[in-house]
């Protein structure tokens, strides 16, 4: 049952160049053993979650947020602000909390671009984020973990005629369970002040 069990988890590692498992049938009659179930179980459920994570970088990278995620939000404002100046408060990430005052603790390696990772700490939760999109005074966008929770943040600033700038941020999340302890309301109302901060501090 042993190499039944090695030929399960080979191909299931790497289903292109590994043999189909034999089957169990032609065994004598045995069945799966539970090391067998349990290496199944625990590889099905490792290449889901890589597969999740490759998605949400993706999206991020393009941009975009999940919109099939139990939790997400857009919420809008305008800036009276140069674009400029609320491009460098948006992205100098380790200076965040001087005009967040949610947000108590950041920390980066140099300076911001595309696959920097970053840890910050907002709420009594410390958040482990990449970024995955960076598009210079217009769009900034990255993905984030907290325990079991997964995140997508994009921020866009859309100049306006008179000057003004709209600033957009849309924000996605995921995880077991998460629509059962935070709405998408408390999402909302979350982004809002965030942005209502930047507002305040690019307005100054």
């Amino acid at each position: 049952m042993q190499y039944v069990d090695r030929e399960i988890c080979r191909y299931y590692e790497d289903p292109i160049r590994a043999k189909p498992p034999a089957s169990t049938h032609k065994r004598k009659g045995r069945g799966w053993s539970r090391r067998g179930c349990w290496c199944l179980l625990a590889l099905m459920t490792g290449l889901s979650a890589c597969s999740a994570k490759s998605d949400r970088d993706t999206l991020a990278a393009r941009g975009m947020i999940d919109e099939h995620a139990p939790v997400k939000a857009t919420v809008q404002i305008i800036i009276q602000a140069p674009p400029e100046k609320i491009w460098t408060l948006l992205t100098n990430i380790k200076d965040w909390a001087t005009w967040q005052p949610d947000i108590s603790e950041v920390a980066i390696q140099g300076a911001p671009a595309v696959a920097v990772p970053f840890v910050w700490s907002t709420g009594g939760m410390t958040i482990h984020s990449t970024i995955r999109l960076f598009d210079s005074d217009r769009s900034v966008g990255w993905t984030g973990r907290a325990f079991h929770v997964h995140a997508i943040h994009i921020w866009t600033l859309s100049p306006l005629p008179d000057g003004r700038v709209l600033v957009e941020t849309r924000e996605s999340m995921d995880g077991l369970l998460i629509d059962r302890f935070y709405s998408s309301r408390e999402l909302q109302e979350s982004d809002k002040k965030w942005l209502e901060h930047l507002k305040k501090a690019a307005e100054s």
